[in-house]
């Protein structure tokens, strides 16, 4: 019939607008690799970027103590005849503070890749919080400091936790208050449900609302470059956070009114019971991976 339609007529007719469409199509999936592509540089460069700024700032903070270190050493090594006995304690008592910020350092930078692949070993037991909580701020502010601490914790308050990584929270949410607080630091600390949470305030500057939506993101310091009067590399709240959420508990920051800064840390006051397990075996624990 010559009315009826062919499919060979069909296939004619609508062949250029096939292959418009493959064109568009081609191009579409062009456009988008493309843009993969950049995203891959950027992304490449951003990382790029980071590992130059952390390898930057770790350098920086090695290089004081270390020069310290040398220095009040090769003096002692030289002259320790010609010096009084005050003036040898003090450069020892130097020499020792410089080490252990070394150390507290390299522990800061080691347990970053752990956290980060969530292969973090912890080793948890029943322990006093409190007299931990002394023990780490009188090493961050000694007696006779510009800056002193009062703690007022209530006796007898064990938590279930990694003791040397709650030190490790501790020291970094302490160094954190010495270095941008006031001259008060308050740390108290309370009972809420399963858990114990520790207040440390201060009666500084505060922080900006914009600046505080970054703290707890890496490498972020509230004065940076070369001149800023605060030491450090940017890590201490992120992985004070990370180490707390880690063993069960949290980190966060709260305003405190009318002026100063508050941050806040929370820990399990005892060893999660699973499958009808007794809290009796909370003594005699051993190593485990908790998970986050």
């Amino acid at each position: 019939m010559p009315d009826t339609i062919r499919l060979a007529d069909i296939l004619v007719w609508a062949s250029p607008l096939v292959g418009v469409a493959a064109v568009l199509w081609a191009w579409r999936i062009t456009a988008q690799g493309r843009e993969r592509e950049r995203e891959a540089i950027r992304l490449s460069e951003e990382a790029h970027t980071i590992k130059n700024d952390f390898v930057a700032m770790v350098s920086h903070e090695l290089r004081t103590p270390l020069t310290s270190i040398a220095g009040f050493a090769q003096t002692l090594v030289e002259s320790w005849r010609d010096l009084s006995e005050e003036e040898v304690d003090e450069f020892l008592n130097i020499i020792n503070k410089q080490a252990i910020y070394l150390g507290d350092l390299v522990e800061d930078v080691l347990v970053i890749p752990r956290l980060e692949a969530n292969r973090l070993r912890l080793d948890p037991e029943l322990f006093d919080l409190g007299d931990l909580i002394e023990d780490v701020a009188q090493m961050v502010f000694p007696n006779g400091g510009r800056k002193q601490s009062l703690v007022s914790l209530p006796d007898g308050v064990r938590v279930y936790a990694d003791r040397r990584r709650v030190q490790q929270i501790v020291r970094n949410l302490l160094e954190n208050a010495r270095k941008y607080g006031g001259d008060q630091i308050m740390i108290e600390g309370f009972v809420v449900g399963d858990q114990y949470t520790v207040v440390i305030s201060d009666n500084g500057p505060g922080i900006a609302d914009e600046a505080a939506l970054k703290v707890f993101e890496n490498f972020e310091q509230l004065s940076k470059g070369d001149a800023r009067e605060a030491t450090g590399i940017g890590l201490g709240l992120p992985i004070a956070r990370r180490l707390a959420r880690f063993m069960g508990g949290d980190v966060w920051y709260e305003r405190r009114f009318p002026t100063g800064a508050r941050f806040c840390y929370s820990l399990p006051l005892r060893r999660p019971v699973t499958g009808g397990e007794p809290e009796s075996v909370l003594e005699s624990i051993g190593v485990v991976e908790m998970p986050v």
